[in-house]
């Protein structure tokens, strides 16, 4: 809070001194630092934000299509889209977080880039936001994965779910690679994908599930046959799967650990799933894993 209460401070020192937004971006762009700086909302800021000209250069030189970001706890995924003139910060997930915040004009949100992971800090006149803790994990609680953060990503017009294991937070070289994968397979995604960092549980117990939103999302069979296998194509694998009573999908505790055993995945890796459609009728559903 003192590091919001000195960014605060600073951005509002433009708008006490009597400067007047910005014609081209419609914000007091004149105030604060390029890598930390505020959106002043508006109307039409709800479905689409510009960022200040101040911090244009700098958010289109740290920031590719996307750009990750936690408010109060919560996780967000934003298109960027870097025009001649403008940056926009449009998408569903733009849109999500300002309904989750009931954000109206004359509210701000004061982005810290240099924060890892990056900040929003959402500023309403006479309003105190709740801050949703995230979520630790020693890597064995099987719970862990029930209540986790879910993100869209709006790309091309196409409305991409990817659901986060509570707690977790990727590094920019784990983003960069999922996003490269969202890119290269985006067309064949079927339901909600997940991240996930791998436990005891999943790697020598076997023990490996699948969120129940996730599950819902496929619209499969309770119980089958998947056919698990990297996104390279190796290490191919059939594996038996059940749905639990609290709707999330157990793969076969065996077959998932043969899986494991002929790839280099190991406990505390990072991992993209994604699920498409198998071209073969006995098996049900293609799983494939990625290392991020």
């Amino acid at each position: 809070m003192e590091r919001l209460g000195g960014l605060l401070t600073r951005e509002m020192a433009g708008e006490a001194g009597g400067e007047l937004s910005c014609e081209l971006c419609g914000n007091f762009c004149h105030a604060g630092a390029d890598n930390k700086f505020r959106i002043d909302i508006r109307d039409d800021f709800l479905s689409k934000a510009t960022v200040p000209c101040n911090a244009r250069v700098y958010v289109n030189g740290v920031t590719g299509d996307y750009m990750r970001f936690e408010a109060h706890g919560r996780k967000y995924s934003v298109d960027i889209v870097k025009r001649a003139h403008r940056t926009r910060i449009i998408g569903s997930g733009w849109k999500k977080f300002t309904s989750d915040f009931s954000l109206r004009k004359g509210a701000m949100v004061i982005f810290d880039l240099d924060m890892r992971p990056r900040q929003a800090y959402v500023v309403v006149p006479n309003v105190v936001l709740d801050t949703v803790e995230g979520s630790t994990s020693d890597g064995d609680d099987d719970e862990e994965m029930i209540d986790g953060d879910i993100s869209d990503v709006d790309e091309d017009g196409g409305s991409i779910k990817i659901e986060y294991t509570r707690g977790l937070t990727l590094n920019d070289a784990q983003q960069d690679i999922l996003n490269e994968l969202v890119l290269s397979f985006k067309s064949k995604f079927l339901g909600v994908s997940f991240v996930h960092c791998l436990t005891t549980t999943d790697t020598q117990v076997g023990q490996m599930k699948v969120p129940e939103r996730v599950a819902t999302s496929l619209n499969i069979p309770k119980e089958g046959l998947a056919g698990v296998r990297l996104s390279s194509g190796e290490a191919k694998t059939r594996v038996e799967y059940s749905t639990s009573i609290d709707g999330r999908i157990a793969f076969n505790k065996k077959q998932w650990r043969r899986f494991l055993s002929k790839t280099p995945l190991e406990i505390n890796d990072c991992i993209f799933m994604f699920f498409k459609a198998s071209k073969k009728s006995c098996i049900n559903v293609t799983v494939v894993v990625s290392k991020l």
